[in-house]
């Protein structure tokens, strides 16, 4: 079983993107989109254009960003690929704007309304590509799905969702709602953790897969959050599990220690179709990253990749269970 996954995508700035025919081709059973699937903010109109901007205005724009997206050929193509499952999640850039946090958001009548429209878009999206149709988006900003939220008596985020990968259970991938809930300490919210708790606590043994927006430890991070932080890493325990991270414009693979004996292995691939500065005077070089595992029965491969070459890869084995040994 392979799984493919990146984030980062800016048509603003990256029209063609080749990228989506190295994955498609690659054939991997699972793509995880890692968040700022589109630029709401960037290469305009910037922050304080957005965050003056009624909930209708915001509807307006997100639809074109949407729209530019789902236009690009190489894209629709990796998604009606058959066999290919492809999955989303959001970060800053889709979500609303540069570093926004849910959680504040929704305190703030002006804006309130601004996440619960972005998270209708997000479900649309999200059922445009498990469906394998991008034609089925609905066709302006004014389609009724794009305001359930709004309207909605109580506002339920878009939350976590837990993939079974291997049919004996030995895999999970975990999809995170890093933005919604994320105030203060907090990254996920106390429901989110709650639900992943009980898929930990279900399948102790098995390798669990964060798909989260932000690294681990690097920049807008999972660190800066004490509140989850702490949680993760009790969670994981003695185990080894593995992230999947994108928002730093750059791939890697890096370790950290949890605990005395627990890992989180970190895979980050991020620069699918962007560029390395989000700066529209001076945007650097492109970028064209995305990141392969390759789920074995008694080991896992990890590569990254840009531009289609190897840039980092690894194997490491796994125990009966499923999880990790813990690399060197």
């Amino acid at each position: 079983m392979k799984i493919a996954f990146t984030s980062c995508t800016c048509a603003g700035f990256i029209r063609n993107q080749p990228v989506w025919d190295s994955i498609r081709l690659a054939q991997p059973d699972h793509v995880v989109l890692l968040g700022d699937n589109i630029y709401n903010d960037v290469p305009s109109p910037g922050m304080s254009v957005l965050q003056a901007m009624n909930a209708h205005e915001f509807a307006e724009h997100l639809y074109v960003r949407y729209a530019q997206q789902l236009a690009n050929l190489r894209f629709r193509a990796m998604v009606a690929a058959p066999g290919i499952q492809v999955h989303a999640i959001w970060d800053d850039h889709d979500f609303a704007w540069n570093d926004a946090e849910g959680g504040v958001m929704l305190g703030q009548p002006v804006h309130a309304d601004k996440v619960k429209v972005s998270t209708s878009f997000m479900r649309e999206f999200r059922r445009v590509l498990a469906a394998k149709d991008l034609t089925l988006f609905p066709s302006s900003a004014g389609d009724a799905a794009f305001w359930l939220d709004v309207a909605a008596p109580v506002f339920t985020p878009i939350g976590a969702t837990s993939i079974k990968l291997e049919s004996d259970g030995r895999s999970w991938l975990h999809l995170t709602d890093g933005r919604t809930q994320r105030k203060g300490q907090t990254l996920l919210g106390s429901a989110q953790r709650a639900l992943l708790t009980q898929q930990f606590a279900a399948h102790p043994d098995a390798l669990h897969i964060i798909a989260s927006g932000g690294t681990f430890s690097q920049q807008d991070c999972w660190a800066k959050y004490k509140d989850d932080f702490k949680w993760l890493k009790e969670s994981i325990g003695s185990k080894t599990w593995l992230m999947l991270s994108g928002d730093v414009h750059l791939t890697g693979l890096l370790t950290h220690k949890v605990s005395g004996a627990g890992r989180l292995v970190e895979l980050t691939a991020s620069g699918a179709a962007s560029v390395a500065n989000l700066n529209p005077v001076l945007p650097g070089p492109e970028l064209r990253n995305h990141g392969m595992v390759e789920l074995r029965a008694n080991d896992i491969k990890l590569d990254l990749l840009a531009f289609n070459q190897y840039v980092t890869s690894a194997v490491l084995p796994r125990r009966a269970g499923g999880d990790l040994v813990a690399p060197e």
